[in-house]
C-alpha cells in the first residue's frame, strides 16, 4: 500500500471512463502509488477491486452530484496524501512531482484549480430563477461575504492532507447545500467546497494544472491576473465535460481544431489517446 492515492468518483457509465484515466496516470503520469474510486454500493466492482484498485462504496440513497463530499471522510486516513480528480482530465507529465511540490506545504490547506469568477455568479448562472431567490442570496452574502470577492476555486483537482480534514465535513457540507439547495437546482458539489472550506483553499501551481485551453501554444503566456509566468509545464489538463477526452472531436470547416481536439504536450488526438489507454486497462491492472 503507498502512502498517496489518485482518488475519483465512477459509476457504471463512467467506468471506462476510470479505467482510462488510471492508465493515463500510470503510463502519462508515471504513477506508481494507490488509486481509489468513490462508488455507489449497487454497483459490482468486483473485478475493479482484484485488479489492486481501492473502492469506496458509497450508499445508493446517497449517490448525486455531490458525492465527492465523500473523499472527506475518515476512509481516506489510510493515506498521507489524497489528489481527488475528475475523470475528464489528461495526464501529460509526471504525478508524483504533483505530490512532491504541494506535500511539503501546510497540510491545512486544499489546493485546486482556480476558476475566473467568483462563487456567487457561478450560483446565479446555474439558478434560472435566480431573481426569485433574492432573500436566499442576500443571506449567503452575509453569510460568505468573500463568494463576490475572490475567484471560485473548481472542484476537478483538489489535494489534500487526509487527517487535517475534521471528522464532520462531509456532514457539514450536505447541511450547506440543504440550507441553500433552492439555490443549487443541479446539486453542484463546486459551490457548497467554496462556501465551506474556500479559507484552506490554495492555487495549485500550473506546474500541477490548468484548463487544457491554457497549455495551448498560442496561450501559454504570462498572465498576473492568474499568477503564471508562461513557462510552466502543467501535469494534469482539466479538459471540462464540453471536452472531455473521450469524446471524439474534428477539425473544424475552417480548419481549426474543435476545443479539446490534442494534447500539444504528447503531440496526440484526445480521443485516440483515450482509447488507447482503456484498452491497456487489463494489460496495466492484471488480476491478483
Amino acid at each position: 500500500m503507498s502512502k498517496q492515492v489518485i482518488s475519483f468518483v465512477a459509476d457504471g457509465n463512467y467506468l471506462n471512463h476510470a479505467k482510462s484515466y488510471i492508465v493515463n496516470c500510470k503510463r502519462q503520469g508515471q504513477w506508481p502509488g494507490d488509486f481509489c474510486m468513490i462508488s455507489p454500493e449497487n454497483c459490482d466492482n468486483k473485478d475493479i477491486e482484484q485488479r489492486g484498485i481501492y473502492v469506496l462504496h458509497v450508499p445508493t440513497g446517497e449517490w448525486s452530484f455531490l458525492v465527492k463530499f465523500h473523499a472527506f471522510t475518515p476512509y481516506f486516513h489510510k493515506w498521507d496524501q489524497v489528489l481527488c480528480t475528475d475523470l475528464d482530465m489528461i495526464v501529460q507529465g509526471n504525478l508524483q512531482r504533483v505530490f512532491d511540490e504541494l506535500s511539503p506545504k501546510n497540510p491545512e490547506h486544499i489546493f485546486g484549480i482556480r476558476e475566473d469568477g467568483d462563487t456567487l455568479s457561478a450560483l446565479k448562472r446555474w439558478d434560472e430563477k435566480h431573481e426569485d431567490h433574492k432573500e436566499a442570496y442576500t443571506d449567503l452574502e452575509a453569510t460568505y461575504p468573500y463568494i463576490t470577492k475572490e475567484r471560485m476555486f473548481n472542484a476537478a483537482f483538489l489535494f489534500y492532507t487526509p487527517r487535517s480534514i475534521p471528522p464532520k465535513t462531509k456532514d457539514e457540507l450536505y447541511a450547506i447545500h440543504e440550507k441553500y439547495k433552492t439555490i443549487n437546482p443541479s446539486n453542484a458539489d463546486q459551490m457548497i467546497l467554496n462556501l465551506h472550506l474556500f479559507s484552506r483553499l490554495r492555487e495549485a501551481s500550473k506546474n500541477c494544472t490548468c484548463f487544457f485551453g491554457s497549455d495551448y501554444p498560442e496561450n501559454r503566456v504570462a498572465s498576473e491576473f492568474r499568477g503564471w509566468d508562461g513557462t510552466e509545464v502543467p501535469a494534469i489538463l482539466h479538459y471540462t465535460r464540453w471536452h472531455a477526452p473521450w469524446i471524439v472531436k474534428c477539425i473544424c470547416d475552417d480548419g481549426n481544431e474543435m476545443g479539446g481536439y490534442r494534447n500539444h504536450r504528447l503531440g496526440r488526438l484526445c480521443h485516440e489517446l483515450y482509447a488507447e489507454n482503456l484498452a491497456a486497462f487489463e494489460t496495466e491492472f492484471p488480476l491478483r
